[in-house]
Formats: C-alpha cells, sequence, structure tokens
C-alpha cells in the first residue's frame, strides 16, 4: 500500500526538474574522467546555477574543479563550487555506504522540488508498487504534459493491500485538478504496459529513474 506520486514539467528534454537534469549532466561528465562511485548536486537561484557540490571516489578536489569548471563553460565568479567538502576520499561504493537498496528516495525521484510517496524502489521488483506504480505515475505525467502542452503535471496513485485496483487515481495539470482514464492501473497491467518482465537495475541504478530515455518517461 502507499501513494506514488509522478511528475513531469517542459523544463527540459527529459521533462524532469532543471536542477535534477544538470546535476545528471554535470555527474556523466565526471565520470567519463572518474569512472568510480560519485555523486553530484546543483541549486538554483532565479533560473541560473548557483551553486555545484561534487563527490567523487578517486578524483582529487582540484582533478574535480577543473572539470566543473569545464563543464560550467562560463564565468565562475557568481557559482560556489563544492568539490569533495569532507576531503578527498578511496573507498565507495558497497563496502563505504548502503549501495542501492534503501539509497536516498529524493535522489530516486524527482530531487527535493517533487513531493515523493515515500515508498524505496530501488531494491524492490515490480510486483511491489512502491516502483512500480511510481513509474506508472511518471507515465502517466509525461503523456498528459505533451496532450495539454502544459508546463507542470502532478499525479497522485494510492493502493491498499490485497486489492488491485488504486484507490486514489488524480493528476493537477499546471495547478488544475482533472481526471485520469485509459490505463490499466492494476499491478499486473503496469508490469504489462511498461514491459517490466525485463527489469534495467543497472541502468536505473546508474543514471536515475526517471528521464534518461526509460519507457515511462
Amino acid at each position: 500500500q502507499g501513494i506514488m506520486v509522478g511528475y513531469a514539467c517542459n523544463e527540459n528534454d527529459e521533462y524532469i526538474p532543471h536542477e535534477l537534469y544538470l546535476a545528471r549532466d554535470l555527474c556523466k561528465s565526471i565520470y567519463s574522467y572518474f569512472p568510480y562511485d560519485g555523486k553530484t548536486q546543483i541549486t538554483l537561484e532565479d533560473g541560473k546555477i548557483k551553486t555545484v557540490v561534487a563527490s567523487f571516489q578517486n578524483a582529487s578536489k582540484e582533478q574535480l574543479e577543473q572539470v566543473v569548471v569545464e563543464w560550467l563553460q562560463y564565468h565562475t565568479d557568481d557559482v560556489d563550487i563544492f568539490c569533495n567538502p569532507a576531503g578527498d576520499w578511496t573507498m565507495g561504493g558497497f563496502d563505504a555506504d548502503a549501495g542501492v537498496t534503501g539509497r536516498k528516495l529524493v535522489v530516486d525521484n524527482y530531487g527535493p522540488r517533487v513531493p515523493i510517496g515515500g515508498g524505496a524502489f530501488s531494491g524492490k521488483d515490480s510486483s511491489k508498487v512502491d516502483r512500480s506504480a511510481a513509474y506508472m505515475a511518471r507515465r502517466i505525467a509525461v503523456d498528459l504534459l505533451k496532450d495539454h502542452d502544459a508546463e507542470e503535471v502532478y499525479v497522485y496513485l494510492a493502493y491498499a493491500i490485497g486489492y488491485d485496483k488504486p484507490v486514489q487515481v488524480s493528476a493537477i495539470i499546471d495547478g488544475k485538478d482533472v481526471g485520469v482514464v485509459g490505463y490499466d492501473l492494476s499491478p499486473n497491467g503496469i508490469v504489462k504496459t511498461l514491459g517490466l518482465q525485463e527489469p534495467k537495475f543497472e541502468k536505473t541504478a546508474e543514471w536515475g529513474h526517471m528521464g534518461t530515455g526509460q519507457v515511462w518517461g
């Protein structure tokens, strides 16, 4: 049981909050130089990059700063850059942290701007609505964004254990509540619609669950 939140916006070609889009792009850039454990974070102010945080295993602060400045591609006097702020580090992955299971839920979803239902879907398979319904809510949000040429869409799906139909289905398009029809929202229906019999756990764990060309958007 639980409530899953789907989201889509028109801020970029992946339909995700732009700070998450930028953080992911920066992470990929750094990873091309240092293919190890790492994370990035972007803070925007009035639509412009205000703060960049990057922490990567087996990379020095100076090396990371060089890649970040190159990625920014403009004068960085107004951007605060924090690279390995706690110091350089060499132990990463499962030896140093929790790994995939139960990792940062907001990162798995859409970043801190968008509310989440609370369930961890990394570490679970598609038989759990924490994962499958979160993906379906995202698919519906992307569909509605395109169909209505909208700026922002929220979709809410809620379930009860032992009951295969959602107990709540709602969508908010640019602040207006609308109905949602035309989708099989039973757990089995979601699995079939999104092809979740063939999970891509490694792909979603590496660059995130939403956007990145996933079938659910």
